[in-house]
């Protein structure tokens, strides 16, 4: 037996449709700046950093440097995505290079002073 819903709930009911098939078709899978993958590893003498970049392409990524901090960021119509990195040491940011491939954004970021450091006992 068909069931008749008044018209408020069958607004709803397409709303909430459409928005389900949006998440599952995937118009919202470019990464959200807290929740995408990301690995920062320290070495001797630079800073690598591994970013998920998701859908985004490297046409559409903004890489930004300063002595301590990394910004990366991607505008994109409908989902503004950035990305925001500190640093321990100070790094040399005319060395800074960076490649993309297969959705991963690596960086290399020369640290300026490469001095051991000292043990603690």
């Amino acid at each position: 037996m068909p069931r008749f819903l008044p018209p408020i709930v069958a607004d709803f009911q397409r709303d909430f449709d459409e928005l389900f098939d949006e998440l599952l078709i995937g118009r919202w899978r470019t990464p959200a700046a807290e929740s995408d993958p990301a690995m920062v590893l320290e070495h001797e003498n630079a800073y690598e950093v591994r970013l998920c970049t998701g859908a985004f392409k490297p046409s559409e990524l903004e890489v930004v440097v300063n002595e301590k901090n990394l910004t990366v960021r991607a505008t994109h119509a409908d989902n503004p995505w950035k990305r925001q990195l500190n640093f321990a040491d100070p790094v040399q940011t005319e060395k800074v290079s960076a490649k993309w491939a297969n959705r991963i954004l690596t960086i290399v970021l020369p640290k300026k002073n490469t001095r051991p450091r000292k043990e603690r006992k």
